[in-house]
């Protein structure tokens, strides 16, 4: 097995605390938009002049839930942790980027790489997680995916990436889950 160079992180639910209902869910259901579908695969079904409208509804929720974000708890120190041991860090999110830079802003978080949706088509595509492998020029072997949903695990197992889930209140089949950040790190250096 190939020595651990590099953790990547998925943004909502993952490094910021999760929230005890879905906010993805109550967008989807104020717009009209396909319950089963990704918000933008949604959007991009409308009528041409619906979408630019619902991207910019998009954006402004997406910057009020950064404003309104808590970091999960443990989150810092497992970073600062990766940073110690010299473990290069991406932030991959399919937010998109003005949204992101706030959430980033308020919690003092920095990672070596944070690639947005304005990058690579998003989740569950591989193409954010193949983008950060070719940046860090690394292989899936070399690499550890943090995420907490069903679009992550298809990500990371398109490519081959290892991955594993913190919890949240809608994840309980996704395994290995850990319920923390501390765990997850203890594990991490076990491995």
């Amino acid at each position: 097995m190939n020595a651990l160079k590099a953790v990547f992180f998925d943004l909502d639910d993952t490094v910021l605390k999760p929230r005890a209902v879905n906010p993805w869910t109550a967008f989807k259901k104020s717009h009209g938009l396909e319950p089963d579908l990704l918000i933008l695969e949604s959007i991009a079904r409308r009528p041409t002049d619906e979408q630019a409208l619902l991207h910019h509804k998009l954006l402004q929720y997406e910057q009020a839930l950064s404003a309104s974000s808590e970091l999960r708890e443990g989150m810092a120190d497992l970073l600062e942790e990766l940073s110690v041991i010299a473990l290069n860090t991406a932030l991959l999110t399919n937010n998109h980027r003005i949204a992101t830079e706030a959430a980033l802003r308020k919690h003092r978080l920095a990672f070596d790489l944070v690639l947005t949706r304005e990058d690579a088509p998003p989740k569950p595509s591989p193409a954010l997680l193949q983008l950060a492998l070719e940046h860090f020029k690394l292989k899936p072997c070399e690499v550890l995916y943090i995420g907490d949903s069903e679009g992550d695990l298809r990500a990371a197992q398109a490519i081959d990436l290892p991955v594993w889930f913190l919890a949240t209140p809608h994840n309980s089949t996704l395994h290995p889950r850990f319920e923390y950040p501390g765990e997850l790190l203890q594990a991490l250096l076990q491995r």
